[in-house]
């Protein structure tokens, strides 16, 4: 009898110590977390040494939510990927999957959508296309995936690895470098900090991705923690921290296709209305879109909306209401009138504020309750004209037509804007700042770019 209940007691203790043993310590709650030093506006170093950028931001909202500590660790792609491997590092920051990576990382859900890879070379080269390169060598970061993609489906390029994409585009402007590969929000920030967005030109697009999390292969318990806590934060407050950094809401691929799927769309929804085949629910919006259509003559909302974002339409979900702070913010305002200020510089545009980046209408009853006199849509109509008159100027009136429809009781303001008859500023903290549409951004230039650009441009 005594020999059954040790054994039985031993067989508790066991239990007891596994379950523990699969139960956060103290220590779990601290995530060490490697980033890259330069990849602006994802992740980087700031000039006072601390880890700044959109990626940064997701992760310590993340750690809000999750009641964890942070610690971030600067370096190299390749070291970030050391760390992890050699588990010195819980995380690294968000970088792209790939079959090779996957043989010693795994991955979480996507933290940020759609980044564009590209291929720029000098402005004065006569290429169109990474096989017209030759034996051109090509910048390309050390351990990047663009490495092991050229590689893999352009094996005649030479490539000249760098330890970061600043050292690329440092080499590049010396005048030692005419053509390398890097993620468009990166190089557009790093060019134009050296004055040189004229100076190389993107020729093509390589791919589109997605930046997740890396772990070290095997820790499904991080993973499932990560991916819960990424669960917890909404699409309104990542809107928020992209807006933080002049920066748009990554691209969806409709946007970026969208004369096909417009084009497309029409045809099928044509057929499914004639032919039944779909749902009451969808039959139901489509008839209740064109309805609205006919009986406001909003001239084409819906299928602008349902195309998406692009070089001539952004979405914007509030004109000054945060969602994630749940209060006024004048930042969001700036971001109204730097989108309106790029289309008045480039080819015009529209400008949906009360839609998500989806297209989902959010309405503007948000941005009516800021108002405390006029709580309704002639206060919100007299709040966007004020700050047209006062940040872009009255003279530019006549170039922006502003109204609002209603579509399934959720007010949407629309923002018709043509090309304007000479350059204009915006002042931010006392400096003017200049601003055109360029890959479904506003893009920001410098003085000497924004010259050229002028005097080419009018």
């Amino acid at each position: 009898m005594k020999k059954i209940a040790c054994l039985a007691a031993g067989i508790i203790l066991m239990i007891t110590v596994e379950a523990l043993a699969l139960l956060p310590s103290a220590d779990a709650a601290t995530l060490t977390i490697a980033h890259y030093k330069d990849y602006k506006p994802y992740a980087y170093v700031d000039h006072n040494g601390r880890s700044q950028g959109m990626l940064v931001d997701i992760w310590r909202l993340w750690a809000d939510k999750n009641n964890a500590e942070l610690k971030f660790v600067a370096a190299r792609l390749s070291r970030c990927l050391e760390l992890v491997k050699d588990g010195k590092a819980d995380i690294v920051i968000g970088l792209f999957r790939s079959q090779e990576r996957a043989a010693y990382l795994d991955f979480s859900a996507p933290l940020i959508h759609n980044v564009d890879t590209n291929l720029y070379v000098k402005e004065s080269l006569n290429v169109a296309a990474a096989e017209a390169l030759g034996g051109i060598p090509v910048g390309v970061i050390k351990a990047d995936f663009a490495e092991g993609f050229l590689q893999e489906r352009y094996p005649d390029l030479k490539l000249r690895t760098f330890p970061g994409s600043r050292d690329i585009i440092e080499t590049a402007v010396s005048g030692n470098l005419t053509a390398f590969v890097l993620d468009f929000q990166n190089a557009t920030y790093l060019l134009s900090q050296r004055n040189a967005l004229t100076t190389f030109k993107p020729v093509a697009r390589l791919y589109t991705q997605t930046l997740r999390a890396g772990v070290r292969k095997g820790d499904v318990q991080l993973v499932n923690l990560i991916n819960q806590g990424l669960k917890q934060i909404s699409r309104s407050e990542r809107e928020s921290i992209y807006a933080g950094y002049g920066s748009f809401s990554p691209l969806p691929l409709i946007a970026r296709y969208r004369f096909w799927f417009i084009g497309g769309a029409a045809i099928l929804l044509s057929a499914l209305i004639i032919i039944g085949f779909y749902s009451y629910r969808l039959r139901n919006r489509i008839g209740e879109l064109v309805r609205r259509r006919r009986k406001s003559g909003a001239d084409g909302w819906p299928v602008l909306i349902a195309g998406g974002e692009g070089d001539q339409v952004e979405f914007k979900s509030t004109l000054r209401w945060n969602l994630r702070t749940d209060k006024a913010d004048k930042n969001l305002e700036y971001v109204i009138v730097k989108a309106i200020s790029a289309f008045l510089n480039s080819d015009g545009g529209n400008l949906f504020i009360g839609v998500a980046d989806d297209g989902q209408l959010l309405g503007l009853d948000r941005d009516y309750r800021s108002f405390q006199k006029r709580p309704n849509r002639d206060g919100f109509l007299l709040k966007l004209t004020s700050l047209i008159s006062q940040e872009i100027g009255k003279e530019f009136h006549k170039f922006i037509i502003i109204d609002i429809q209603s579509f399934d009781d959720a007010d949407v303001c629309r923002v018709r804007v043509t090309p304007a008859d000479k350059p204009v500023f915006i002042k931010k903290k006392g400096t003017e700042e200049f601003y055109i549409r360029a890959s479904a951004a506003s893009v920001p230039l410098s003085l000497s770019e924004s010259h050229e650009y002028i005097r080419s441009h009018w």
